[in-house]
């Protein structure tokens, strides 16, 4: 939890499974943001490799054919050897046996609907050894078979390790990836198969490891997104109701992940066996460390349920966190001055027992800053300053450009020009404008905001809001059947705030949510809401303009006296009770009139 935050939860309580945990929402999640790390830092990865356990290996079958006992009624020993295979191959990658020097790597273990095991693997090669040309592609991956003659022992493991259903098919019946027909073939159930049913291998892999092991090359496209998401994205998952749900007394519903995850989730034997032996679900090379930020006096408490409160909050007060720690190590080391907070961890370590930064002696690791959702505010914009702000010592140099110390993270980011331009989104709901409807203009500004699209939303909204409540006064004309009601700019503002909110409250937000947005006087619905109130207030100030300024003059000096009285403790906002006195035919309703007209 933050300092100072110590509300508790109105909506229900909510128990949430850490990232810590393996196969956790949390857990996956920044497993990919380590793999968008390992990106960042050397680029696209070049092979993907997937091996496949299969009761078919020479080593269960040697083992069937001892014991009598099938391989799927030993899990144990399944999981065993896939993990052996596993961990030579990747000692195998990293000492660049098969494809030469090796930058990093990552694997992640699923599991098959019928229970075996297998991994993903992705590799990073060195510059001198990528895969630049079609000759250097060839040496590595192959998807032919092999002449029976000269090559038999790797004929008969392709064809029985990598013989594949046909590759698919274009509109015209030519398959997609194309292969050369070299006149071999291999028959399976009474069927020639030949180039086209070849999967893309290497032959040393297959060779050394007799296994299913599929490589291919990973093109430098727009996908690599979906490639590390792939690999991260977790078992399968079904549609299902969970019931039995407590509601708490004020209406809210309890959210506890834990339960739904043990609930919902399915073990087959060998994912237990996998995890009674505390095999790597995930492993990744060089390691990743996530960077923690927080805003000043906002940063996270770890306590116990009989732990008070206010000796948790004293006893933080002024420790260092790795964040606070990073800053006064740049005070110490001259030389973290030119690093980002993201490269400190490349040469320096972070020891949790003494809270302190030191010089890293050996190995490297990469640095991650924890992911920010844009909804979050300030603390946003603390995490794009951190990408560009080299050696910061306290939290104003953070927010500090060419000497200027700015009063916000967001002032900072903005200078530095790191903030889109909301000029479009204007241009967009003008020229939305023409052919759409007040209502549809509300829902686009809507999307918007809850999509925190814009950087200063209300600069938009003050540009742009008589065009979202352009049919405002139309409906309310209709409500209220009063088609000659009138309404002046502020009101019709008020009224088109009070109807964002309600779509805003309808996706789970709030205009509250948005410090600088202007919020609606709730106070005022029902007034706009009462038919008899409008009615009464129905005139136009112009024409009560002109008449007061017309008959001002008309005033006696004892009607002047009690006009310029009245007036004065209304302007001032005094308290005052008065009370004209006079027989008819003095001007008393004159005088209300008058002032009427004036106020």
């Amino acid at each position: 939890m933050e300092q100072g935050d110590v509300d508790a939860c109105s909506i229900g309580t909510r128990i949430v499974l850490l990232s810590s945990f393996t196969g956790g929402r949390r857990y996956m999640f920044n497993n990919c943001q380590d793999a968008m790390s390992i990106c960042k830092q050397y680029g696209y990865p070049d092979l993907f490799i997937t091996i496949t356990c299969n009761p078919s290996w020479l080593e269960f079958q040697r083992y069937t054919e001892r014991s009598h006992i099938a391989i799927s009624d030993q899990p144990d020993l399944a999981c065993r050897l896939f993990e052996l295979k596993i961990q030579s191959l990747m000692t195998d990658l990293k000492d660049g046996v098969f494809f030469r020097p090796v930058n990093a790597g990552m694997y992640r273990i699923e599991f098959q609907k019928r229970g075996l095991p297998h991994a993903h693997i992705l590799v990073w090669l060195q510059n001198v050894s990528r895969l630049q040309t079609t000759e250097i592609m060839d040496e590595v991956i192959s998807v032919e078979l092999l002449d029976p003659v000269r090559f038999p022992k790797l004929y008969s493991v392709v064809t029985k390790y990598i013989i594949h259903g046909p590759c698919g098919f274009d509109k015209d019946g030519y398959p997609i990836y194309r292969r050369r027909n070299m006149g071999i073939t291999y028959r399976i159930n009474g069927v020639d198969v030949d180039n086209r049913f070849v999967v893309p291998y290497n032959p040393m892999l297959l060779m050394k490891y007799r296994a299913h092991i599929n490589l291919e090359f990973c093109n430098k496209s727009n996908v690599i997104k979906y490639l590390f998401k792939y690999i991260n994205k977790g078992p399968d998952c079904i549609t299902a109701s969970i019931r039995n749900v407590q509601t708490q007394e004020n209406g809210g519903q309890d959210v506890y992940e834990i339960k739904q995850f043990y609930d919902c989730r399915y073990l087959a034997p060998c994912e237990s066996a996998w995890r009674l032996f505390a095999f790597d679900i995930h492993h990744k090379w060089p390691s990743v460390q996530q960077l923690i930020f927080h805003l000043p006096g906002k940063q996270n408490l770890l306590f116990a349920d009989h732990d008070k409160i206010p000796e948790i909050v004293e006893k933080n007060k002024y420790k260092d966190t790795m964040f606070t720690a990073w800053m006064r190590a740049n005070l110490k080391f001259p030389h973290g001055n030119k690093l980002l907070y993201s490269e400190f961890s490349n040469h320096f370590v972070y020891l949790c027992d003494s809270q302190e930064w030191v010089p890293r002696q050996r190995g490297f690791s990469i640095g991650r800053l924890t992911f920010i959702h844009v909804g979050l505010g300030e603390i946003f914009y603390l995490r794009l300053l951190l990408n560009v702000q080299r050696g910061c010592k306290s939290f104003e140099s953070i927010r500090t450009v060419d000497g200027v110390v700015y009063d916000s993270f967001k002032a900072a980011c903005n200078t530095l020009g790191l903030l889109s331009d909301d000029q479009e989104f204007i241009n967009a709901i003008k020229e939305t404008a023409e052919v759409s409807s007040g209502f549809q203009l509300r829902q686009l500004f809507v999307t918007l905001l809850a999509s925190n699209s814009m950087n200063k939303p209300e600069l938009i909204w003050r540009d742009t809001w008589r065009l979202l409540a352009d049919d405002i006064l139309y409906y309310r004309r209709q409500e209220l059947q009063l088609q000659e009601l009138v309404m002046i700019e502020e009101e019709l503002e008020i009224l088109c705030l009070i109807q964002v909110e309600k779509l805003l409250q309808m996706n789970g937000r709030s205009l509250k949510d948005y410090s600088q947005m202007p919020f609606p006087n709730q106070d005022l619905v029902s007034h706009f809401s009462n038919s008899m109130i409008m009615n009464e207030m129905n005139y136009d100030v112009d024409q009560l303009r002109k008449e007061h300024d017309v008959n001002l003059d008309k005033l006696t000096d004892e009607q002047k006296l009690i006009y310029e009285r009245i007036i004065d403790t209304v302007t001032n906002k005094r308290p005052g009770l008065f009370f004209v006195y006079g027989f008819g035919g003095t001007g008393k309703i004159f005088l209300w009139r008058l002032l009427s007209f004036r106020l």
